[in-house]
């Protein structure tokens, strides 16, 4: 693909960058509808969810820097790479998949896209004949949803009577109280205005573009020792980028 695109991985406190953008980006999604035959009316089709998403990469990781190299200053060999993913598939870790895509000009669009969690289901390697230190991959990453439940206390209420009459009194469910977080503190999901300019990588990396008075979103936090560790949303949710805490003030904390 054109070097004007970046995918980027987040895990914990550590985000990457595909060092070679694959020729295409194919993303499916198909859906468990059922069909059924009924009398008197004939084949009908009953919808059903939409099924997980799959994203499939294949391309390869460069063992030195070349022109196709689009992290040239942070280079990276291909065990960092294949291990990052070869870790998450065995720890059975979900991680972020976020792609980034921007005009020639620097311009983002298509920002509503602003990625979703993913497992990695396949990553096979391979080392070829004359290419001495790269590997090529084929990466298979299905979309993951958090599926575990909400912890809740439930209390049942007391009276005078005895506890003959408490054990008829209904159960009373309560969730644990949010904490209190000091006003004007950054967290994820404090609503701010930026004012700055907004990277498409934690460590600074172009393209970029400038806040000037935009309504945003926190929706992650990295190792705050980055020069960006703070990353945005619009309104809607769409990706915009890194930024410093200093560019940010907090309007709300949702």
């Amino acid at each position: 693909m054109p070097n004007n695109f970046g995918l980027f991985f987040t895990r914990d406190n550590t985000v990457i960058r595909l060092p070679v953008n694959p020729e295409k980006l194919p993303v499916a999604r198909g859906n468990e509808n059922d069909d059924y035959n009924v009398l008197g009316l004939g084949p009908i089709m009953v919808p059903r969810l939409p099924s997980l998403r799959v994203v499939t990469i294949s391309s390869f990781f460069p063992g030195r820097v070349s022109p196709l190299v689009l992290t040239p200053n942070k280079f990276q060999p291909p065990e960092f790479y294949i291990q990052f993913f070869e870790a998450a598939m065995k720890e059975k870790a979900p991680i972020l998949y976020t792609p980034a895509r921007y005009y020639e000009n620097g311009e983002p669009f298509m920002t509503g896209d602003a990625g979703f969690e993913v497992l990695v289901t396949r990553f096979d390697t391979e080392e070829r004949g004359g290419e001495t230190g790269d590997f090529y991959y084929d990466l298979e990453l299905t979309e993951y949803k958090d599926y575990a439940p909400q912890t809740m206390q439930a209390a049942a209420s007391t009276t005078d009577a005895g506890s003959a009459a408490a054990a008829a009194q209904p159960a009373q469910v309560t969730t644990e109280p949010a904490r209190s977080i000091p006003q004007g503190q950054l967290v994820v999901g404090s609503a701010c205005t930026l004012n700055g300019p907004y990277y498409y990588s934690s460590y600074g990396d172009e393209p970029h573009g400038s806040g000037n008075g935009k309504q945003v979103l926190v929706s992650r936090i990295v190792d705050l020792s980055r020069a960006y560790p703070y990353h945005v949303t619009n309104l809607s949710g769409g990706a915009l980028g890194w930024v410093t805490a200093a560019s940010l003030q907090v309007v709300s904390t949702t």
